[in-house]
């Protein structure tokens, strides 16, 4: 979703890990012996909805209800491994658009699909990846299903507005109609494909997925997927000094099998079985 720029991957995961401390060098701790969050011993982790598997719960004014799901999980890891507890980590809602913005954040990280480009950083801040998403192609009930690239030219295509999916379909794809765009939420897109207004929309393949499970029957199915070789990774304010201690702790928990265990917890399929549209 949450991307830009596709095909730049493993330039930006090389820019990305420099300016995590890809070094390989263990960051330190802060004078007083604690990670450098916003409050100390504290953390504030920005989410947005809807985010089928990623986030699931009920948004409650600035917050979350009841929250599931992948990187609500693998925020609460984050935090055990940064010596936070359960009880003194937060969750504040941070609308999408908004965490690509330069500034400070009101969040010490947000976790939002949001993928790792070398454009989005010379604004902001990223984590070491921990989500590998491609780009997938979710259609309408009746829609022929594409076997190629060049079948999606002649479809009334759709994504959401600031996401790669957008970007390659306006500067990749180039199909013969217009895409449309929809910029509130990925809610309006699902919506649209839906009831066929949208023939197909390009987004994540996790999150479409996730979607098309979630609503059974309600879609044509996810029928391809784009390989852009894309990543997501934590956002930060640009130059955090939490980054190389969040970097850290991801990598342990790629290492240590916890992110795998999510991923097969959350993502009920196979990501192989997706045919690759060439």
């Amino acid at each position: 979703m949450k991307r830009l720029l596709p095909l730049l991957g493993v330039a930006a995961l090389v820019f990305v890990l420099a300016a995590c401390g890809g070094s390989g060098k263990s960051p330190t701790t802060t004078s007083s012996g604690s990670v450098p969050t916003k409050t100390a011993g504290k953390l504030v982790v920005g989410f947005d909805l809807p985010a089928p598997a990623f986030w699931n719960g009920q948004a409650s004014g600035n917050t979350i209800k009841d929250p599931s799901g992948f990187e609500y999980g693998l925020a609460l890891d984050v935090a055990q491994q940064l010596g936070i507890s359960k009880s003194n980590v937060t969750f504040l809602r941070a609308p999408f658009a908004t965490i690509l913005l330069a500034g400070s954040k009101p969040y010490d990280f947000a976790m939002e699909e949001t993928t790792i480009t070398s454009e989005r950083a010379k604004v902001i801040g990223f984590s070491a990846p921990y989500f590998d998403a491609n780009q997938g192609v979710l259609i309408a009930k009746g829609v022929p299903k594409p076997t190629s690239i060049a079948d999606l030219k002649s479809l009334r295509t759709c994504a959401q507005a600031n996401t790669t999916g957008l970007d390659w379909l306006q500067h990749q794809l180039r199909p013969k109609t217009q895409p449309l765009v929809y910029s509130a939420s990925s809610d309006a897109a699902f919506v649209a494909v839906q009831h066929g207004t949208c023939q197909a929309l390009i987004l994540d393949v996790p999150i479409i997925e996730a979607q098309n499970q979630k609503v059974p029957g309600a879609y044509g199915g996810v029928v391809g997927q784009i390989d852009t070789k894309e990543s997501y990774g934590a956002v930060f304010q640009k130059n955090s000094p939490l980054i190389p201690y969040v970097s850290r702790a991801i990598r342990k928990l790629q290492a240590n099998g916890t992110i795998s265990k999510l991923t097969k917890r959350w993502f009920g399929y196979d990501a192989a079985k997706i045919p690759v549209l060439k």
